[in-house]
């Protein structure tokens, strides 16, 4: 996926290159989508995110719930895999801006991992839209990861189980026209339940924003990419890469003052060695969504989906209130 990379740092290099308002307002913001591919999730990728620190003297507060639904079926000479069901995340995340540049958060996440209700419904969906339930043959909201190898059940998980996942601490310090943000995640997770990967990852990224006008109405542009290093874990570890390339960029059209509507493009390497692209292979997933301007916060939601890689979830859906201070 090197066309991924040069269109990731193309897109970053232009919105720097911008060098979007430094007034006081200036406010950009994104859908906090990540892959929660039930096995890619355990990782340290952050969530997407904008050059926009916390203000000064302000908490930045989050809540999260994201829904997933997977249902992938692939086989090769020496290879079988499965992954059939539905995972929830609650996310909870809070920044605060110490210093005049430094803006130091964390997220908490509570994973679930069942077998769901929405099969059913997604079928109908498909057959209304003509689209293909190949990879649906199965039981309804049965719960199945299986992955193996020469004979050999590298992954094999169903029975339901929910547990904390990998906290990450995070860190951003705001520069002229960009912003640098770090993060590292710790095992606070469980690798057999699939709520964490047993290792710490660490992530840098470099991001950047500017803003045009569409039909007379302000639109946001923001883009960043960044590198995440993964530390040795527990999830199929003999086949773990040691760092992950990712990248992403999003376009928010202010509707009015109070709604905007978004999409988002989400990259990211391949994380295992492995041939089958549902676990090894490099993904593009488009989120499409809207948010709305309450009294000291934004109501944000989404839909996501996976258009290029089998490594992300078929569909996922995202729900999340931001507060945004005085």
């Amino acid at each position: 996926m090197r066309l991924i990379a040069i269109l990731s740092v193309s897109a970053v290099l232009f919105c720097c290159a911008s060098q979007p308002a430094q007034a006081k307002d200036q406010f950009f913001d994104a859908l906090p989508l990540r892959n929660h591919n039930p096995v890619l999730q355990v990782f340290g990728l952050p969530s997407f995110q904008t050059p926009t620190v916390a203000a000064e003297g302000e908490w930045d507060f989050g809540i999260g719930f994201d829904l997933t639904n997977d249902a992938d079926a692939a086989s090769e000479s020496n290879q079988l895999l499965i992954i059939d069901g539905e995972s929830q995340v609650l996310s909870i995340s809070l920044r605060r801006r110490v210093l005049d540049k430094l803006e130091l958060g964390v997220e908490v996440p509570f994973v679930r991992h069942s077998g769901g209700f929405l099969d059913g419904t997604i079928k109908d969906w498909h057959d209304l839209l003509g689209l293909s339930n190949s990879t649906r043959s199965g039981p309804n909201d049965q719960l199945l990861y299986y992955y193996e190898l020469d004979g050999v059940a590298l992954l094999n998980f169903s029975e339901s189980e929910s547990g904390i996942g990998d906290v990450q601490l995070s860190a951003a310090i705001p520069l002229q026209g960009f912003t640098i943000r770090a993060g590292v995640k710790f095992p606070t997770g469980d690798a057999e339940k699939l709520t964490g990967s047993g290792a710490t990852d660490f992530s840098l990224g470099v991001y950047g924003a500017t803003s045009t006008t569409l039909f007379d109405r302000e639109l946001d542009v923001s883009g960043f990419v960044g590198a995440l290093a993964l530390g040795d874990g527990d999830v199929m570890a003999n086949y773990q890469r040691d760092t992950v390339a990712y990248g992403g960029f999003s376009l928010r059209w202010h509707a009015t003052p109070k709604f905007a509507l978004s999409t988002q493009w989400y990259v990211q390497d391949s994380y295992f060695d492995l041939d089958i692209d549902e676990v090894g292979g490099s993904t593009i997933e488009l989120g499409i969504g809207m948010d709305f301007r309450l009294k000291k916060s934004l109501l944000r939601l989404a839909i996501v989906e996976d258009i290029v890689g089998g490594a992300a979830p078929d569909v996922a859906f995202h729900l999340s209130l931001r507060s945004l201070g005085d």
